[in-house]
């Protein structure tokens, strides 16, 4: 028997050597023969014709002997490839004999006549040309509108993860670092950026050395062929090592404001620029100088400065993503950068601020370290989530954004991660298709969420000492989740790794189930969390370290439950685990705790609850478990009575996500019990927004304008007449002209109010028109007019639910980045989800050719036209659909969005008698 034992530990431990080595092996990685050292890379775009011409010069570290060499490239024509090396036996330099290119793998083998011997200097020299694409990846353009309404172009860059190779032939891996020199030739009267700053600016000279070699002989010299305008040729200083993926470049008619940090940490000061088309400068004023406090923060606390001389952000008019961090060059949907003091919301103040910290952060954890493969896309995205707020608190403190963490990002997090179609924080990604896919809220928010609950475990101090550590061991190379876990375990004299890898390797999180044994002592027991509460036995093997934190009246008791079921001290029967809501599972209390927690609700100064943060956990967890069927839905409903005098916009906030959700998933149910939900909501939301009212005072702060957005929100969307009817009286003022009858904050809720309430037909059809021309109105700033465009799809007609699904496929009228309020919002319209899915199954072929490029934005297209449903047979219908489609681009969005429509399925069977029953007391007792 011993020996049995021995021969098993033997068996394991080499099947996890060979499950290693076979992972890495599995990836779609170029060989190893050669390394790039340097690129010298040139690039001509033709904003006219859309085409490109290029040159890369790469210096190569020859790792073996070699005469074929395989890199990188797609959607490119190599024009000539050549090798040079003083090691060749007869002349310095040769032609490629082979130029071959396997277009599904992305890559081009070059083929030599003579071997280059290993360890010799050698450098590549390719001539190429592209097109510049539509399609918001690699070098693409994006179009916009001058002065006179006539449509123009610029040309940008998106690169991660795997786009760099339809610019340029290149090693396009994250752990193939080189330096780069970049020449751009472009029209004379065109601002021209890339990473570095400019070192040298002057009329093009075709010499035949250019980008253009054998393509303009006899062309003007300094003149565009296509355009006859005169052409420069700018280049850049070189850059640090770093990834073909942080590389950038954008040419266009742009125009800055520009500002200088302190220079206090960073050592010297460095000058930072925001970039817009002509006449937008001013909205880039917010932006900007959120970014010069946010760098010197930053080199403070991660203790090395920045290291380029400047830091430009450009806004983009087409763009996939909200942000990339390129490496001194942060490139910006244009809403995401943009803000209009007098024009534009609260909200997106707060997200422009945020998004900029978020990419600024990622120029140290993320472009001075860098992820060794995409495996670890968690320590990019965790990491800048949590630190970018961390930034945001620094200069926004008043904003309370810990609590907003926990109230909207955690959820997020908590809510995909509940399904059996989640992944693990580190999952493993082998094919380059894959990649855009864990792009997700478990990358981003569940890697911020344990990375927080690590800080708060270790303590913030020591937590960014070892990541002090970490990046000034690692900078300018690449690190994988165990060189993170390696430093903040030096620093902090315990294994965090051990602790850790339970929360990253491991898909899903715990819900601890609390008994009280006595009034000094409770039992708590893990076992994953899932949605559908029908775990299995196989699925809840892991044993999560689980910082409790037990909140009572005279402490927080700091505990770990480290095994299934273990037994704590807490000294009353009064408590609450997860005190701030640091940790990362659900809590289910028996009845009576839940009742005692309600009842400290009601108190004054909330009592036990005192921290806003845990009244927002106890109804997250509330909330949730009643979808999992672990609390039913009619014991959340009585909790959120419970909070009828709370104050705090992020409570209010929580409890208005779950009502709507309970009101997304009854929408086929009778009128009567989704009339008596609406009048629970009328009741909780009304007399907080006829307190507070519609007007915007200066003494007002930021939670409190928030909160009044909220409300009125609620109490209009739930039928309060006085608030309807003032909705309305104001929305007709305002597109008659008088601007000041509606505040920027309040114009997206009181479109959806009027739209919502319309009398008839006729009523609804005239607002809306109304509010689409408020989103055609291109003077007005970014953040307004897609409010507007979101409104749009809360319509009931038909017809018009139809006139704005046919809009989604119109370039001219909705940019293809901007079709996600479309699909996003008739996914969460009761009245249009039909007609959603009709749409989208109707034109598959048509919507995968246009998001064929933007695949992240086609999982989207897919995610809000199935998840909202709740009827068996269309689910099967829905699975019946994809059954013979190819998914395997958009298979995590697909899945997870199938499992959602069946998780609110089975919700609806189990609880909707008892929220019957539940709305007629209510209703006969209000």
């Amino acid at each position: 028997m011993k020996f049995l034992w021995i021969a098993f530990i033997f068996f394991a431990y080499f099947a996890q050597l060979y499950l290693k080595k076979n992972m890495a092996t599995s990836r779609q990685v170029l060989p190893t023969n050669v390394r790039p050292v340097h690129y010298d890379l040139s690039l001509r775009p033709n904003l006219t014709s859309f085409h490109f011409d290029g040159r890369v010069i790469v210096k190569l570290d020859v790792n073996e002997d070699t005469k074929v060499i395989t890199l990188n490239a797609h959607e490119l024509k190599l024009t000539s490839a050549k090798l040079q090396s003083s090691a060749l036996k007869t002349q310095s330099s040769q032609e490629a004999t082979d130029i071959s290119y396997d277009e599904q793998k992305h890559i081009v083998t070059l083929t030599f006549a003579e071997s280059v011997p290993a360890k010799s200097e050698t450098v590549l020299d390719i001539l190429f040309e592209g097109t510049l694409n539509d399609q918001m990846a690699g070098f693409y353009r994006s179009s916009y509108k001058d002065a006179s309404g006539e449509t123009k172009y610029l040309a940008t860059t998106q690169f991660e993860a795997t786009d760099a190779r339809r610019a340029f032939p290149c090693w396009d891996e994250p752990s193939l670092k080189a330096t780069f020199d970049v020449t751009l030739v472009v029209p004379s009267e065109l601002t021209a950026l890339s990473n570095m700053n400019v070192i040298s600016e002057k009329p093009f000279q075709e010499s035949g050395k250019g980008p253009n070699v054998g393509k303009h002989e006899g062309s003007q010299t300094g003149k565009d062929v296509a355009t006859s305008t005169s052409v420069k040729e700018v280049k850049y200083a070189t850059t640090p090592m770093m990834s073909t993926y942080l590389l950038a470049f954008v040419v266009g008619p742009f125009e800055y404001i520009e500002a200088h940090t302190t220079g206090e940490h960073n050592g010297e000061s460095v000058k930072v620029r925001v970039y817009t088309l002509p006449g937008s400068t001013e909205q880039g004023r917010h932006a900007l100088n959120v970014c010069t406090k946010a760098l010197e923060y930053f080199a403070a606390v991660f203790g090395e400065p920045y290291p380029l001389p400047k830091m430009d952000m450009v806004a983009i008019p087409d763009f996939e993503a909200g942000a990339m961090e390129n490496w001194g060059l942060v490139t910006y949907r244009t809403v995401a950068l943009l803000f209009d003091e007098k024009a534009s919301s609260l909200a997106a103040k707060k997200q422009t601020a945020y998004t900029v910290c978020h990419e600024l952060a990622h120029q140290w954890f993320g472009n001075l370290v860098t992820m060794e493969w995409w495996d670890h896309l968690w320590l990019n995205e965790g990491f800048a989530t949590w630190v970018g707020w961390l930034a945001v608190d620094h200069v926004f403190p008043d904003w309370d954004v810990w609590t907003s963490f926990v109230n909207e990002d955690m959820p997020r997090a908590l809510s995909l991660d509940a399904l059996r179609s989640s992944h693990p924080i580190e999952v493993a990604v082998n094919d380059p298709a894959e990649i855009h896919q864990i792009f997700d809220a478990i990358s981003y928010y569940k890697g911020a969420s344990v990375i927080r609950m690590l800080s708060s475990w270790l303590g913030v101090d020591v937590f960014l000492a070892g990541v002090r550590r970490y990046l000034h061991r690692h900078k300018f190379g690449n690190a994988s989740t165990g060189d993170l876990w390696a430093a903040l375990s030096e620093v902090a004299g315990v294994d965090v790794s051990k602790f850790m890898q339970l929360w990253t390797k491991n898909v899903g999180y715990p819900v601890l189930r609390v008994e009280s044994v006595d009034d000094s002592n409770i039992e708590v027991t893990q076992a994953r969390y899932l949605s559908t509460g029908d775990l299995k036995s196989v699925e809840d093997t892991t044993n999560w370290w689980v910082p409790l934190g037990v909140l009572t009246p005279d402490k927080v008791e700091s505990y770990t439950l480290t095994d299934k079921s273990q037994r704590f001290a807490v000294g009353s029967h009064s408590f609450k685990l997860n005190a701030g809501q640091s940790g990362v599972y659900r809590v289910q209390y028996p009845i009576d705790v839940i009742k005692r927690l309600a009842d400290e609700v009601r108190k004054p100064n909330n009592g036990l609850l005192s921290n806003t943060a845990d009244r927002v956990g106890l109804v997250a967890d509330a909330g949730s478990l009643c979808v999992s069927g672990e609390q039913t839905t009619s014991a959340f409903l009585e909790l959120a009575q419970a909070f009828q005098n709370e104050t705090e916009y992020f409570v209010w906030s929580q409890i208005s996500t779950h009502l709507s959700n309970i009101l997304s998933v009854w929408y086929e149910q009778p009128s009567e019990v989704k009339d008596g939900l609406n009048q629970l909501r009328r009741q909780l939301f009304s007399p907080i927004a006829h307190k507070l009212g519609w007007e915007f005072k200066p003494t007002d702060d930021y939670l409190t304008n928030m909160l009044r957005v909220l409300v009125l929100s609620n109490a209009g969307r739930s039928g309060d007449q006085g608030i309807v009817d003032e909705a309305r009286d104001r929305f007709w003022r305002f597109v008659k002209g008088d601007n000041e009858a509606l505040h920027p904050n309040l114009r997206g809720p009181v479109y959806n109010i009027v739209l919502k309430n319309a009398n008839d037909e006729a009523e609804e059809t005239s607002v809306w028109e109304e509010i689409l021309k408020i989103y055609e109105n291109e003077t007005l700033t970014s953040d307004q007019r897609l409010a507007a465009l979101a409104t749009l799809g809360n319509a009931k007609s038909e017809a018009l639910i139809n006139r704005y699904l046919a809009m989604s496929l119109d370039e001219k009228q909705v940019r293809g980045q901007d079709s996600v309020y479309v699909f996003r919002t008739l996914g969460s319209n009761p009245d249009a989800r039909n007609h959603l899915w009709e749409f989208f199954s109707n034109n598959y072929d048509l919507l995968h050719t246009k998001f064929s490029k933007s695949l992240s934005l086609f999982g989207i297209a897919v995610k809000s036209s199935v998840d909202g449903f709740v009827d068996d047979r269309r689910i099967e219908e829905i699975e019946a659909f994809f059954a013979n489609k190819d998914t395997k681009e958009y298979a995590r969005p697909l899945q997870q969005a199938i499992e959602a429509a069946k998780v609110n399925a089975e919700w609806l069977k189990r609880d909707s008698q008892a929220v019957q029953d539940w709305v007629k007391g209510y209703v006969a007792r209000d």
